[in-house]
């Protein structure tokens, strides 16, 4: 039975363990991937207001997206009206695509670097979308020589989900007018801006009711470091730290935090830019909990950004 293994963890949610949903306030809920999953998907947010609500965030678990927009339609009587994705990360892009098919109504804001390459983000998902086909066949014809009766009901099941999202068209989000924007949900208004930050190009949303900033991977404790201008990330969090509109954050990954709790990404970033030494400095270290797990991806984060940082500061000797 060892062939089903690859197509379960295709097919089944990353964790077996619920989503959990947290009333913030009567206007917000955040929703948590649970804490096995918690560094595999992003923490997303409904946004509730008289007239509407808005959705902050997705990630690339297509089965708990499919549960997620479930639960929306059953938890928010409000209709959906906006879809906001903090980032341009593929996984994110890929599963807001979803999303906004199951909310056709609602406008999906992004930042001007998804709409300049949405089809490539289009092709990522055919080939994310073919994998699984190929999985599901590989493990069909394996089932026709082990008759099981309850997995090729989940086969079926599988099947639906694929040639349900592949024949569904995605259209590109919506590019906010100018670089700031207010919208009203309904008494709760909000306030988005496109930023620099994590990935190319982002976004973050402000609400008025509770002054939490919503900013995805670049409000990270601990950042992650794809191909990032870490000098304008950096400048980006040292603005918002200096802010007086903003109380609290809600990062992509871990729990919501303090607005004085981003000096944590502030000086990880600002190590990772300045530091001559590839050892992570004692200071940093000292800043975060001492637990195995936090340590050890702290590590891991560090020594990935200072690569970054490296290859980068050798292309620049290299084009000079």
């Amino acid at each position: 039975m060892r062939f089903f293994l690859a197509l379960f963890f295709i097919f089944a949610p990353l964790s077996a363990s619920a989503t959990q949903w947290l009333k913030f306030d009567e206007k917000t809920f955040l929703v948590a991937p649970p804490s096995d999953a918690r560094y595999l998907t992003s923490n997303q947010a409904v946004l509730v207001g008289q007239k509407c609500a808005a959705i902050i965030d997705a990630h690339g678990d297509f089965s708990a997206l499919e549960r997620f927009a479930s639960e929306v339609k059953k938890r928010i009587p409000q209709p959906i009206c906006h879809l906001f994705s903090t980032s341009s990360d593929e996984e994110q892009i890929l599963g807001m695509m979803l999303l906004a098919n199951e909310f056709p109504d609602a406008t999906w804001y992004a930042t001007s670097h998804v709409s300049q390459h949405f089809n490539e983000y289009q092709s990522a998902l055919k080939d994310k979308l073919s994998r699984f086909e190929k999985s599901l066949q590989l493990s069909q014809s394996r089932l026709e020589t082990h008759s099981n009766a309850q997995m090729q009901q989940r086969l079926n099941k599988a099947k639906a989900r694929i040639d349900k999202w592949q024949s569904r068209q995605f259209s590109p989000p919506t590019l906010l007018d100018a670089a700031q924007v207010t919208l009203d949900l309904g008494g709760h208004f909000v306030v988005v801006e496109e930023i620099e930050g994590a990935t190319l190009g982002g976004l973050s949303i402000l609400s008025h009711h509770n002054l939490g900033l919503f900013a995805g991977l670049t409000a990270n404790p601990i950042p992650y470091v794809q191909d990032s201008d870490l000098g304008a990330w950096l400048a980006t969090i040292k603005k918002l730290r200096q802010s007086e509109k903003v109380t609290w954050l809600l990062p992509a990954q871990g729990k919501p935090y303090k607005l004085r709790a981003l000096q944590k990404p502030i000086s990880f970033l600002e190590a990772a830019i300045n530091s001559d030494s590839m050892v992570m400095p004692e200071a940093l270290l000292a800043m975060y909990k001492s637990d195995e797990i936090t340590q050890t991806r702290l590590k891991l984060m560090y020594d990935l950004a200072k690569t970054k940082q490296a290859q980068k500061m050798q292309k620049q000797r290299t084009v000079l």
